[in-house]
């Protein structure tokens, strides 16, 4: 070991100063269980040697002509590799098949010849994207909370969780829970216990992860409605976000059994509805991320019921359930509870845009102020909105 250590002092001080040195700096993002090259590219001459270190690890020796000389740490036996049918062309490019958290951290590719010694220093990140952002609620902890969750993230994802119309913080405490499997990808849960005295919130949801390039977004609204059968009425379905691009599902189910009623697509303009004429989108062509439904003469037996409106975006989802109650015309009135749904009331929901902008910002703030890292959180928001 003490030889060995006297060799490599000898090679760096030969390296350092008495032949010409240039660095390369770069940074290699490797996405989870896949193969990632590290790149070192260089001019061949002829007779060049290559060291590949992994912090201060020696992982291999090559010399032109020679072949490998030595892999000295036998821990990465396997785990990285060099192509000897690539070296002679210039590129001692490192390979790590199916990357993970492990592989993160510095190495440096050493290029000798005998006119310049070239250093590639390499910072790498390993990533596990996010997926998929799922919203529901649930009755675990023994009472009705809503929970917004992400799986199998690396690193772990910022999450933040609120509501509109906002609430005051005493009303709306987060339970954020982070958790790693055996193979350091994490799950995140985020919960809040739902405000049954105010029906009309819709709960909202931002899952930014740990590099900032991406920000899902997630919101849920629950409601009860009430209408006479036989008379025209909308269930809304309006999301938080100005969507361009975005896939309408309604849904319909009746004593526990679900179908799809009506789907749009609006890049093609594509509507299909199994109910023909008993439906239709309020406006007709669906605007802006507004899917709002009219329903055209309800029936009570036939469509008392739950409906689900899901719209669907790039890393944006607005889901809303919706338990639709016909009242028969014979009676003599309607519960307290049942809302006037008018057009203009469709139309005025869109208004909410601009104060969850403020919010999310706010929050987002908040939630960062720890990891300057992560400060960008909502600035894309901000711009995507203000278009």
């Amino acid at each position: 070991m003490l030889h060995f250590l006297k060799v490599m002092h000898l090679i760096f001080f030969y390296l350092f100063f008495i032949r010409k040195y240039n660095t390369v700096n770069v940074q290699v993002t490797c996405t989870f269980s896949e193969d990632c090259v590290l790149p070192c590219l260089f001019e061949p001459v002829g007779a060049e040697i290559i060291y590949w270190f992994r912090q201060n690890v020696l992982l291999h020796t090559f010399k032109q002509g020679s072949g490998f000389l030595d892999q000295p740490d036998k821990r990465y036996t396997g785990r990285t590799s060099l192509s000897n049918d690539t070296i002679p062309f210039g590129n001692a490019s490192l390979h790590i098949p199916k990357s993970g958290p492990q592989d993160r951290g510095r190495y440096r590719c050493l290029v000798t010849s005998s006119q310049e010694t070239r250093e590639h220093s390499i910072t790498v990140k390993v990533k596990a994207p996010i997926e998929s952002v799922n919203m529901e609620t649930s009755w675990l902890s023994g009472y009705e909370e809503v929970k917004c969750s992400a799986r199998d993230v690396y690193p772990a994802p910022r999450v933040t969780l609120f509501t509109e119309p906002p609430v005051l913080p005493d009303g709306l405490q987060t339970d954020t829970r982070k958790t790693a499997d055996k193979q350091g990808l994490y799950t995140v849960e985020s919960k809040i216990r739902k405000l049954e005295d105010q029906a009309n919130l819709t709960y909202i949801c931002l899952v930014q992860s740990f590099y900032g390039s991406q920000i899902w977004r997630t919101s849920l609204q629950e409601k009860e409605m009430y209408s006479v059968e036989g008379k025209d009425f909308i269930i809304p379905c309006v999301a938080p976000w100005i969507l361009d691009n975005f896939t309408l599902t309604w849904s319909f189910t009746k004593e526990h059994k679900s179908s799809v009623i009506y789907t749009y697509d609006s890049i093609t303009h594509l509507g299909f509805s199994v109910w023909e004429e008993r439906i239709r989108l309020v406006p007709p062509s669906g605007q802006r991320g507004n899917g709002s439904l009219q329903l055209h003469n309800p029936m009570r037996m036939e469509h008392t019921g739950i409906y689900t409106c899901v719209l669907s975006s790039f890393q944006t989802k607005h889901v809303v359930h919706a338990r639709v109650n016909i009242i028969p015309m014979t009676a003599k009135r309607l519960p307290k509870s049942y809302p006037q749904w008018t057009t203009a009331a469709i139309i005025t929901g869109l208004t909410v845009t601009a104060a969850v902008v403020v919010i999310a910002i706010v929050k987002c703030k908040d939630a960062n102020s720890g990891d300057p890292s992560e400060t960008i959180c909502l600035s894309e928001e901000t711009e995507k909105r203000q278009t």
